[in-house]
């Protein structure tokens, strides 16, 4: 086999595993839920006491933006700040703030 038939070989089969690790909507509603089921405070208590509720909420104000190897996933999309959330092999990472800032311990000023 020549090294072009193995790297389209090999690219052939890590675009097939990018391609089946794709997540959907529902796992990144799964995903979503969780996440705002763990915020600190009021948010984070309602969306443990209703998670039908919240999984609804977050089916329907997502978009999903497909790209066969990943996915883009825009929370809230006509909000001000929207969350955005990249999905790839099975796996979410928030982009920017959004998730990731919710998660984060407060800041408190030096000195004190």
């Amino acid at each position: 086999m020549s090294k072009t038939s193995r790297a389209v070989t090999v690219a052939a089969l890590l675009a097939a595993v990018l391609a089946v690790g794709n997540p959907g909507l529902d796992s990144f509603a799964a995903y979503a839920r969780g996440r705002i089921e763990s915020a600190p405070g009021i948010v984070g208590l309602v969306a443990g006491l209703v998670p039908d509720l919240t999984r609804s909420y977050v089916l329907t104000n997502t978009r999903r933006r497909d790209f066969g190897l990943f996915s883009l996933f825009e929370l809230d999309p006509h909000a001000e700040h929207p969350i955005w959330v990249l999905g790839m092999l099975w796996h979410f990472v928030p982009l920017g703030k959004g998730f990731g800032a919710a998660a984060a311990p407060p800041q408190h000023p030096a000195g004190n």
